[in-house]
């Protein structure tokens, strides 16, 4: 009996605190167009001072796992605008030089910078919109010029010292958990993945379990 009220207690915590949907930020430093954070067996994206740049890549519709995203008030989860912070940490630096589009967005939304990209300290805040509608999917926003020193990683973050505006989402037909037409990182969804640290994880199976996790 008390393992049933342990479960029914546990279950019941997770329903409260889980989000009502979720979606997919990731960034790419190799090319492939995913994340090494997703499969053991992928090229690992790590950054090192031979890389010159990175891909942004959000998935509107699925979670990491693949699995269908829903929005609870049944719109699509189209777009329309992204924004998004990256942060770095560990040894070494990375400076954000420029921002190319992909995505044919002409409306800078960044509230410092250029309009588009603002940078200092580490971090960059990238925000950009349109008019326009886009079908739900995966899709590349864009890539972003960077010099590297040592081994540092980038991580996709939810605010920044740049700005107090400054978080991760994008633009939807889809209400998000704020009524706003915003789905956002840390509210509305969790997923997104950064780049790698260079320290190998070992070939066990907890090494394995810890690269997919991380």
């Amino acid at each position: 009996m008390k393992r049933c009220l342990l479960f029914l207690a546990v279950a019941a915590g997770l329903m409260v605190g889980a989000p009502a949907y979720s979606q997919y930020y990731f960034l790419d430093v190799n090319g492939d167009g995913v994340n090494s954070k997703t499969d053991v067996l992928l090229p690992d994206d790590v950054l090192n001072s031979t890389k010159s740049s990175m891909d942004v890549y959000v998935v509107t519709d699925k979670n990491r796992d693949g699995s269908t995203a829903v929005c609870s008030s049944a719109e699509a989860f189209t777009i329309n605008q992204y924004e998004f912070v990256l942060h770095t940490s560990g040894p070494g630096s990375v400076t954000f030089n420029t921002w190319a589009d992909a995505m044919g967005f002409t409306v800078g939304l960044a509230l410092c910078g250029d309009g588009t990209l603002c940078t200092g300290g580490g971090d960059a805040w990238i925000a950009r919109g349109s008019g326009t509608q886009l079908a739900p999917g995966k899709y590349k926003l864009g890539t972003v010029g960077i010099t590297v020193t040592g081994t540092p990683v980038v991580d996709i973050v939810t605010t920044t010292s740049l700005n107090g505006n400054a978080q991760t989402d994008f633009g939807s037909a889809c209400d998000g958990l704020n009524f706003d037409s915003l789905i956002r990182l840390g509210l509305d969804f969790t997923d997104a993945d950064g780049t790698e640290p260079t320290t190998p994880v070992q070939p066990t199976t907890w090494g394995k379990i810890k690269k997919l996790y991380q």
